[in-house]
């Protein structure tokens, strides 16, 4: 069983993401990236053309009985799992197989890898739930069977619930079960493109003997991720707030000098944002994969 090199693998990830493949993962997400913020933004028009600019609580919560509102929310929730398939099995394609599509600006594909890829989805969040559920509903099946406490809820109970040791004990199991079943099945996404098929036992088995290791290595990226995005965020904010500044307090040829000088940084720190929130989990899915599997037989050429 292999194990994983924690940072040689970090170092690819953010290698593949930042060096080597930035331009081409911005020409193929960009498209599916904008669809999603288009569908996204929608129920928040909506809401604005019917309720103004200030609504209340109240009103917002009327919208909910609004068939349209309700029919915007539907096709955001739809639309977001397959623009999401879409966006993380290219990534996965790339890596795996190289498949970079050459002269391609408008990529939406989607075929049975992208299918599965959703399956995973919503096969993973089900699993996550029942593990925590399981010692936390035992908790409860006990506290309710043996000490009959359930049968009078009133604040008192509850607080006494709460606050009894044994919940904190099933809470800790709750969550690292949790963590156990998202590190141990994590890898069904990965599997879903580089073998075609949907199998969290295939997971478990590559994950065996590497948890801390992973554990460890999603600390790395996750903190590394966290610095990277707060620094773009900061130049972002710097430069858009040079550009305002320098309009509304300089002159006319201090203004335009201003938005000349900070929009290259403003855009730069977008786009570097734009792809490595969209594509640098996805990378580390897959290159965690890659170092666990061994090498990968391509399926076919892709047209």
């Amino acid at each position: 069983m292999n194990k994983l090199p924690v940072f040689k693998t970090v170092g690819q990830v953010f290698g593949f993401v930042i060096e080597r493949r930035f331009f081409t993962l911005l020409r193929l997400i960009w498209f599916p990236s904008l669809l999603s913020v288009i569908v996204g933004i929608g129920p928040s028009i909506y809401q604005f053309e019917v309720l103004g600019s200030n609504p209340t609580p109240e009103m917002i919560w009327t919208l909910f009985d609004d068939p349209n509102y309700q029919g915007l929310l539907a096709v955001n929730f739809i639309a977001s799992f397959f623009l999401s398939a879409i966006i993380a099995v290219c990534v996965h394609r790339m890596i795996f197989f190289g498949d970079t599509r050459p002269g391609t600006y408008f990529y939406l594909r989607f075929t049975a890898d992208e299918g599965r890829y959703i399956a995973a989805f919503f096969l993973y969040t089900i699993a996550i739930l029942i593990v925590l559920a399981i010692p936390l509903g035992a908790h409860g099946f006990w506290v309710f069977t043996q000490e009959r406490t359930l049968e009078s809820l009133d604040p008192a109970v509850i607080q006494s619930l709460v606050m009894d040791p044994r919940t904190w004990i099933a809470y800790a199991l709750g969550i690292f079960f949790t963590l156990i079943a998202l590190t141990r099945f994590g890898l069904v996404f990965p599997i879903v493109v580089a073998e075609s098929r949907l199998s969290f036992a295939r997971s478990w088995a590559l994950t065996r003997g590497n948890f801390w290791r992973l554990i460890g290595f999603w600390i790395v990226v996750g903190v590394l991720a966290t610095v990277l995005i707060v620094i773009l965020m900061s130049i972002l904010a710097f430069a858009i707030l040079a550009m305002i500044g320098s309009v509304m307090f300089g002159s006319e040829a201090v203004g335009a000098l201003g938005i000349i000088v900070f929009a290259v940084p403003a855009a730069v720190s977008a786009l570097v944002y734009v792809v490595v929130g969209v594509t640098l989990f996805i990378a580390a899915l897959s290159f965690s994969y890659k170092a666990l599997a061994g090498p990968i037989q391509q399926p076919g050429v892709f047209e």
